[in-house]
């Protein structure tokens, strides 16, 4: 007999196996919440056919309403639908590349690429960078441990750590287009919402992407990450 969780998991696949549905679930990883007409126009369908799409994600336990006065936002439910989606994303095949049908398309694919958020960390060749960065001098271990350096850098940045966090401060997060670990967990997530309030990154013409400012290329620079600097980022 197949165990009783089992009916759960069904539900849960089910309610990702639609592309729209999908679309909606991979924008959504930006970590803000969105109206119905902007995922609509994120997956190319009526706000209608949104809201239905919506609903299934709803009752899945995917994602939750968010109210504010007359307008209804949505946002994922938790970072495991987050990590869920990611894992998703992983194993899909990249077996041919896919070839953006708009140009559009194609500048989304690149800024994706080369910078984004996933979940509330960095991703792409800009995380990947800034990961390799920590890890080379010394402030994060190889098994993902924040050292003592890595505190204080972290001090001295501004996001100081708590001393007895509920949850890891680091962990390796495969990265799905650049195929190498970034970080994950509390340190990373710090780190890019400070940057993002702080103007040394701002978003681009996606929703999930990012790209460094010149002002953020001083202050990586300044605190000791500037070798982050030479993986191809566009500086604006």
């Amino acid at each position: 007999m197949a165990p009783l969780w089992a009916d759960d998991l069904a539900l849960t696949a089910r309610a990702m196996a639609e592309e729209s549905r999908a679309r909606m679930l991979i924008s959504l990883m930006d970590a803000r919440a969105w109206t119905a007409a902007e995922l609509a126009e994120s997956a190319g369908i009526t706000r209608g056919t949104a809201t239905v799409h919506l609903n299934k994600l709803t009752d899945a336990g995917l994602v939750e309403d968010v109210r504010q006065g007359r307008h209804r936002y949505v946002r994922l439910k938790n970072r495991n639908v987050a990590d869920a989606v990611e894992a998703l994303v992983r194993l899909s095949p990249h077996a041919e590349p896919v070839v953006p049908r708009s140009f559009r398309a194609q500048k989304h694919n690149h800024e994706l690429q080369q910078g984004r958020t996933c979940y509330r960390h960095l991703a792409g060749a800009l995380g990947v960078a800034v990961t390799r960065t920590w890890l080379d001098k010394g402030l994060l271990s190889s098994d993902w441990t924040v050292t003592g350096n890595g505190r204080t850098w972290a001090r001295d940045v501004g996001m100081p750590l708590p001393e007895n966090p509920t949850r890891a401060l680091a962990r390796p997060c495969l990265d799905w287009t650049e195929r190498v670990d970034h970080a994950a967990g509390l340190f990373a997530e710090l780190f890019a919402a400070g940057a993002l309030d702080r103007g040394w990154l701002i978003r681009g013409s996606h929703p999930r992407s990012v790209r460094l400012t010149a002002f953020g290329s001083e202050e990586l620079r300044r605190f000791g990450l500037g070798s982050a600097l030479g993986q191809g980022q566009r500086v604006t």
